[in-house]
């Protein structure tokens, strides 16, 4: 396509002049060179050929694609991924308040270690999965903000589940 052909610019201070306008002083100028007659041509995709016309600053765009309505694929990821970031927030709430639970129930280190890992470990699966189906959710058209609310949760809780690995590793290595 080619590039649309502008009119030459006015001189600061000199009204700009438009066909048929009240200026009869000055005489009527064509607002694009004229342009050779082109035969018909058969359809090419585009609608009007994709020329511009005389009264037409800008050549002719294309209609846009008619957008398809949303499926509820895209929504029942979103649902399932902020389940799941639900899940995930909800285990590790129940994982850090049974914690005192299992110091009286449980008086060894590793025991307790043991605990920590396999909660956290489940988490970190849970909180993966939600993330990943929260990501695809947001991709596809449709509703995003339980897509977009599970993306936030589950990427804390897998920072919160990182942080929470490298700190229990660092303090083991101490003793």
């Amino acid at each position: 396509m080619s590039e649309p052909q502008q009119p030459p610019a006015q001189p600061s201070g000199t009204p700009p002049h438009y066909a048929g306008s009240h200026y009869p002083s000055q005489p009527a100028q064509p607002s694009q060179p004229s342009q050779p007659s082109q035969p018909s041509q058969p359809y090419t995709g585009q609608p009007y050929g994709g020329q511009a016309y005389a009264g037409q600053p800008y050549a002719a765009q294309p209609y846009p694609e008619q957008q398809r309505p949303a499926s509820s694929g895209s929504s029942g990821l979103g649902r399932i991924a902020f389940l799941l970031a639900v899940i995930s927030l909800g285990l590790g709430l129940l994982v850090t308040l049974s914690y005192p639970l299992m110091y009286r129930m449980m008086g060894d280190p590793s025991a307790i270690g043991v605990f920590g890992a396999v909660s956290n470990g489940l988490m970190l699966i849970i909180a993966v999965a939600g993330l990943v189906l929260g990501l695809m959710s947001v991709r596809r058209p449709g509703p995003q903000v339980l897509a977009g609310i599970a993306i936030g949760v589950t990427a804390s809780q897998l920072v919160g589940i990182v942080v929470s690995w490298a700190s229990n590793l660092f303090y083991a290595l101490s003793f």
